[in-house]
């Protein structure tokens, strides 16, 4: 047997030796799916859930206001609050319910989804104005109507000016 300094898990002095030399490789587990771990995207979820729904909808939402056609970090600020939002609702829903839910982390979760909203909407474009066609239609008249007292006051006081002399 060799000897090794490490603890025999959690008995401190206890020398122990290993079957497998320290160099060996972990062996991971096998994970069917893309992964087990915590959702990270709105892409992550189980598009069967509800919380994949309203995800879903927040993005739809949040791109519809700006514009259309976000820009990728937009579209991660987007993803980014969706998640937020479905996670707030996950815990409101489980209060509703009746579940033992930590009320702190609940309304923190609602405050930095509204925060995130917040965020997203405060990235639009400043839209740009554009004139609608009747107003310009009626500004070439209002133009022209203007021209035209202009000349009948120029042509008052040119026959006033040829009477008085």
């Amino acid at each position: 047997m060799t000897e090794n300094n490490t603890p025999y898990r959690g008995e401190i002095g206890v020398r122990y030796t290993t079957d497998s030399p320290p160099d060996a490789p972990q062996i991971a587990p096998q994970l069917r799916g893309r992964h087990l771990g915590p959702a990270t995207g709105v892409h992550d979820l189980d598009k069967r859930t509800r919380s994949y729904k309203r995800a879903m909808a927040v993005v739809a939402e949040l791109t519809e206001a700006l514009g259309g056609n976000p820009t990728p970090a937009q579209h991660q600020a987007i993803e980014q609050a969706a998640m937020l939002a479905a996670i707030a609702d996950d815990l409101t829903a489980r209060a509703l319910a009746g579940l033992s839910v930590n009320l702190d982390e609940a309304l923190r979760a609602g405050n930095a989804a509204r925060r995130a909203r917040r965020a997203v909407l405060a990235m639009k474009p400043e839209p740009v104005e554009q004139e609608r066609p009747g107003l310009a239609i009626a500004r070439a008249r209002w133009a022209e109507q203007e021209r035209q007292r202009t000349a009948r006051a120029a042509a008052q006081t040119k026959e006033a000016t040829r009477n008085d002399q």
